[in-house]
């Protein structure tokens, strides 16, 4: 228990020790500020499933780098040493899990980037809202469930890399929040504090691709989320920007493979997605 009391505490009152011995599920919902930057630590027997349905944050370990929002959320596994830092002001909505609970399922042992259905959203800040009592059957039995809409969720492969620099993960950020414009390199340059060329090339170092194919990529796999949510096909295209129907269509097949009505017809993974 004290080893515990390390690494948590409870945002209602910022007193430690609220974890028992009926407990295998703990929520944060707390508002937290642009910039935060957290040291490094690890959780000793807890699952974080991080997710904030408010703002952008980056969650980063040494399997990788990760961005967490109001459309995808990130699983921590016990023990894995990790920081985060907030672009912008967020509502921290972190779910912790004992590891009671998926002891021995070897998938949420690694790091990974998990897409939030409407039920899984729901779930989560429900979770919270409720104030749950898990010593009472009927508040383990929703506890369960969203364990269970976890287990069911879609892990998301992609080769959409987020940088590890934070001047570029602003950036990211800035084009994800602004999915249906344009993120301009020339007042991005500006705000910060380096010219576009020194941009481009960061960028192309760090992620492996050029920073415009990395917003196509972007655009695409909201698109792809927008789709697979019942939206059509020029819902879709609107919602990223593109005013040439055909131009949208022609990238998405180039990202996925198919086009977004035969994606409609079939569904196709994110793991399925081709390198731009």
């Amino acid at each position: 228990m004290n080893e515990l009391r390390k690494y948590y505490w409870n945002p209602r009152n910022w007193e430690p020790g609220f974890i028992n011995g009926t407990d295998f599920l703990y929520t944060f919902n707390m508002p937290l500020p642009a910039g935060l930057w957290t040291t490094w630590h690890a959780h000793p027997t807890w699952g974080e499933l991080a997710f904030l349905p408010e703002g952008n944050g980056i969650f980063e370990s040494s399997a990788g780098t990760y961005l967490v929002n109001n459309r995808q959320c990130v699983w921590i596994p016990p023990r894995l040493n990790h920081d985060f830092y907030l672009l912008e002001e967020s509502l921290n909505r972190t779910i912790f899990v004992d590891e009671s609970i998926f002891k021995g399922n070897e998938r949420f042992y690694s790091m990974q980037s998990i897409l939030i259905t409407p039920l899984l959203r729901e779930l989560m800040l429900a979770i919270d809202d409720w104030h749950l009592d898990m010593s009472r059957e009927a508040d383990r039995h929703i506890g369960l469930a969203l364990w269970e809409a976890v287990v069911r969720s879609e892990q998301k492969t992609t080769n959409m890399v987020i940088p590890h620099d934070r001047r570029l993960q602003k950036l990211c950020a800035a084009v994800i929040s602004d999915i249906d414009g344009n993120v301009s390199l020339e007042e991005w340059s500006r705000e910060l504090g380096m010219s576009t060329k020194t941009i481009a090339r960061l960028f192309l170092r760090e992620t492996r691709t050029t920073f415009g194919r990395w917003v196509q990529l972007a655009k695409m796999e909201h698109a792809h989320r927008l789709i697979e949510g019942g939206s059509n096909v020029t819902e879709a295209a609107l919602s990223c920007g593109y005013s040439s129907i055909s131009s949208f269509i022609t990238t998405f097949k180039k990202v996925y493979g198919c086009t977004p009505g035969s994606m409609m017809q079939q569904k196709t993974p994110f793991s399925s997605i081709q390198p731009l």
